[in-house]
């Protein structure tokens, strides 16, 4: 009377349709793009709030004396100082992981 076993569902019910695995996989690379353009930005945040903080602090007239502190400001190469230099190289590291992603797709 009552059947206690459903009817099996058709093969194609079971597997996702191509269009809906396609759909899946870009959804799941935005995820991914969006998880590393959140790191990126963050820390590009966390960089200017550092060099605005610097900034404040060498501008202010009561700025605190620390011992080996006047190497980050002495001119090394090319009239850049050591700060200077560490920032350029910290914007080329994330350029080059930006560049990297942007052309791996």
């Amino acid at each position: 009377m009552n059947d206690q076993n459903p009817k099996p569902r058709s093969r194609s019910r079971q597997r996702g349709t191509r269009y809906q695995r396609a759909q899946d996989r870009r959804i799941a690379q935005k995820k991914a793009d969006q998880r590393f353009y959140n790191v990126i930005f963050g820390l590009i945040g966390a960089c200017v709030l550092v060099v605005l903080g610097l900034a404040m602090i060498a501008s202010s007239g009561n700025a605190p004396q620390v011992g080996g502190g006047e190497t980050l400001f002495q001119t090394v190469f090319l009239g850049l100082t050591v700060l200077e230099i560490g920032g350029l190289v910290l914007v080329a590291i994330i350029a080059f992981f930006m560049w990297r992603r942007i052309t791996k797709r």
